[in-house]
Order: structure tokens, then sequence, then C-alpha cells
């Protein structure tokens, strides 16, 4: 499966046709094109393309040769079926990065902290007086998180697809790398 050129990109871009980048999560933090939504490959792809999409939506897939085609694969096989593919390299404009929090510095920002895994997850592991705030949950009313809000979920993949979504509506906000995977492992000292 090949991409779409820039042009066409520009194109759909320009009719409002969201683009969902499939990238890992620190290639998108590093880089990525303005308003444009993470849902990385590696995480829960399906689960968080379905929080952000109906299957009769049409959007591009932003992704690298080696994983758009695996990508588009999985989510025709669940239903969507108006989708292009455009590679990341081709773009040869402005991008943009994210400033994300490092998880050995996650008790700092506690009283803004809230976890965008879904209940079943926080249910059986989360950070002690952290609130609950469902990825599907707040994809559907953005009163649940704030500007400034710092999210994480268990690896890290929910929380950026969450800061790039909220992005992409004017409300600012950040990701612990690595999630409460990492910050077990960095940050002892936070109530588990």
């Amino acid at each position: 499966m090949g991409s779409i050129s820039l042009e066409e990109f520009d194109k759909l871009r320009s009719a409002g046709v969201p683009g969902l980048d499939c990238r890992p999560t620190n290639d998108f933090a590093k880089s990525h094109i303005e308003n444009t939504i993470n849902a990385s490959i590696n995480g829960s792809f399906e689960y968080m393309v379905y929080c952000f999409f109906n299957k009769d939506d049409k959007f591009v897939l932003i992704g690298n040769p080696s994983n758009s085609a695996e990508a588009f694969l999985r989510l025709e096989s669940e239903g969507y079926l108006d989708l292009h593919i455009f590679h990341y390299e081709l773009w040869n404009k402005e991008t943009l990065s994210l400033e994300r929090v490092k998880a050995k510095n996650a008790k700092s920002h506690l009283s803004v902290m809230k976890d965008v895994s879904n209940a079943e997850d926080w249910e059986l592991l989360h950070v002690k007086g952290v609130k609950s705030v469902p990825l599907k949950e707040f994809v559907k009313t953005n009163k649940l998180i704030l500007d400034g809000d710092v999210l994480y979920c268990g690896n890290g993949h929910k929380s950026m697809a969450a800061v790039s979504y909220l992005r992409s509506k004017n409300i600012v906000t950040t990701d612990i790398i690595g999630g409460l995977s990492a910050m077990l492992v960095e940050s002892p000292d936070l109530e588990i």
C-alpha cells in the first residue's frame, strides 16, 4: 500500500479530513504535523482509534513505510473503510514537538496529574490520589481535563493519544514518558 502524495494530503487536510499518526509516541513527540492525533501502533491501537473515530469516518493514517500498511490492514479488518495512507517522510513543512515530563519528576506534578487508562486498569493499579479519566470518556466531553494537566496511562500510549487529541482542541496538556510502568521504576517514592 502506497502513500498518497503531499499534494493529495494537503487537499484532504484543507477539506477537514483528520490525520491519525500511528508512529511510536516518542517519534510523534519529537516531530508531528499540527492538529494530528497520535495512536501508536505499538499501543492499544484499535481501541484508541475507536475512541476518536467512527467506522464510517474518513481519515488519513500517517506513518512510516514500515508500519502504515499494518495499521491500514488492522483498521480495515475492524471495519474502517475510508482510509488513506500518508508517509510522514513526505512532509516537508513545519512540524511541532511536545515537551514531556520524565517519570522521575512525576511527584512534582501530582496536583495536576490524571490517569487516562481504562477504568479496569486504573482499578488494578494507579498513583494514589490521582483521578481516573478514561480516554473514551473524556473524548466525549473535553471538560474533564484542563490546560496544564499532566496525563499518564500504563505505558504512555493512551496518554500521548490524549495529549495530541486535546492539543487539536486547543487544550494544552502533557504526558509522563513511559507512563505508570516508568514511574514504578523511576519514582519509587510515589504511592501506588
